[in-house]
C-alpha cells in the first residue's frame, strides 16, 4: 500500500546523517554507470514552469520522479514519487518542499566531505533561511565544526539563526553585520541565499576567497539569477559540480562566468567522479575550492528513499489502498 507523507511527516523522518550516506551511495552507483538519469525537463506553463526529474537506480532497486511547478509570483509545489524498481510498485508519495532543502544540504555535506580540508573547523554562512540551516547541519555532520559566523540582511533573522542553530548543533555561532565579515578567516563558506526573483544580487565575491578555503554555492538555479561573481570561478583551483551540463546551462552564475571569460572547463570535476574515486576534488591544502550545485534526480530519489524508510520505522504518514491498476498483457 502506498504511503503518503505530508510536510510534517517528512520533517520528522529526515535524519541528516542518514540522508548524506544514502545520497552518497546513490551517487556512487551513478559513478558506476548503473543509473538512468536524463537531464531534467523544464516546461513552460501559462503562468510559470513545470519541471520533471526522473531517475532509475538499477543496482539499488529504486526509482522515482520529482515534479514541481509554479512561479515566483504564485509559489511552487513539490512532490516526489518513490517506486520499487524491480516490482514497479508505487511505495510513497511525499511533499518535497522541505525535502528539497534537506537533500540540497546533504549534497553540500557530501561535496564538503571530499573537498574541504580535513582539519576544517570554521564556517561562514551567508543566508539565514531554511537552506542555510540544512546546509550548515550537513557540513557539521562531515567536519568537526567548532565555530561559525552568519550574515543575512535582516538583523533579527540572522540573530535568531545564530541562537537557534547554536542550540541545535552545539556550535558557537555569531551573527555579524556584513557578508565579508561572515566569511573572513573561515575554512568553509556556505552561500545559501534566496535568489528567487532577484537578478544580479551577488552575495559572495571571489576577492574574498582565502587560501585553503572551500566554498559551497547552492543558489542561482535560474539563468537570470546570481549568487556568486565570475571571479569566484577564476580564483577557485578546482570546481566541483553535481552535473556539469546542468550547472552550465541552468545557473545564472555560470552564464555570467562564461560571459566574463572566467569559465575554465579544465577546472571542473563532477561529484559522481569524485565519489567514485576517479578524480580528486582537492589536490593540496592551499587550494581554493568551489562546489556549485543545482541538484539532480539521483539526489531527490535517494533522499526520498531515506525519508520513506525512516517514516516506515517511525510509523508516520498515511497508508492508502493501492489505487493503480496492475494491467497484465
Amino acid at each position: 500500500m502506498p504511503l503518503i507523507l505530508g510536510p510534517d511527516d517528512v520533517k520528522r523522518a529526515t535524519d541528516m546523517g542518514r540522508m548524506i550516506d544514502v545520497i552518497e551511495a546513490g551517487i556512487r552507483e551513478q559513478a558506476a554507470g548503473r543509473v538512468v538519469l536524463p537531464l531534467r525537463q523544464n516546461l513552460a506553463t501559462s503562468n510559470g514552469f513545470f519541471r520533471v526529474m526522473p531517475c532509475v537506480m538499477r543496482d539499488g532497486g529504486r526509482m522515482g520522479i520529482k515534479i514541481f511547478n509554479g512561479s515566483v509570483e504564485h509559489g511552487v509545489r513539490y512532490i516526489i514519487l518513490i517506486y520499487d524498481e524491480r516490482s514497479g510498485e508505487l511505495l510513497a508519495l511525499m511533499d518535497a518542499a522541505y525535502l528539497t532543502a534537506a537533500r540540497t544540504g546533504a549534497t553540500t555535506g557530501i561535496a564538503t566531505r571530499y573537498q574541504a580540508r580535513a582539519d576544517a573547523a570554521s564556517v561562514g554562512i551567508i543566508g539565514s533561511g531554511l537552506e542555510a540551516r540544512t546546509n550548515l547541519e550537513a557540513v557539521c555532520a562531515v567536519r568537526k565544526i567548532t565555530r561559525a559566523k552568519v550574515f543575512s540582511p535582516n538583523p533579527d533573522r540572522r540573530a535568531r539563526y545564530a541562537t537557534e542553530m547554536s542550540a541545535r548543533l552545539g556550535v558557537s555561532i555569531k551573527a555579524v553585520d556584513t557578508p565579508q565579515a561572515a566569511v573572513k578567516d573561515t575554512d568553509i563558506v556556505v552561500v545559501a541565499t534566496n535568489t528567487t526573483g532577484k537578478t544580479d544580487l551577488i552575495a559572495y565575491y571571489g576577492q574574498w576567497m582565502e587560501r585553503g578555503q572551500h566554498v559551497n554555492s547552492i543558489g542561482a538555479t535560474g539563468g537570470q539569477l546570481r549568487e556568486i561573481d565570475p571571479q569566484c570561478f577564476a580564483r577557485a583551483a578546482r570546481i566541483q559540480v553535481d552535473s556539469l551540463a546542468q550547472v552550465r546551462e541552468e545557473s545564472g552564475d555560470s552564464t555570467a562566468a562564461i560571459a566574463a571569460g572566467t569559465w575554465t572547463e579544465a577546472k571542473f570535476v563532477e561529484l559522481p567522479s569524485v565519489v567514485g574515486g576517479q578524480v580528486l576534488a582537492r589536490e593540496d591544502e592551499n587550494q581554493i575550492t568551489l562546489f556549485k550545485s543545482v541538484g539532480t534526480g539521483v539526489q531527490d530519489v535517494m533522499a526520498g528513499f531515506a525519508v520513506y524508510e525512516q517514516a516506515m520505522k517511525l510509523k508516520l504518514g498515511t497508508q492508502v489502498a493501492t489505487f493503480l491498476e496492475h494491467k497484465l498483457f
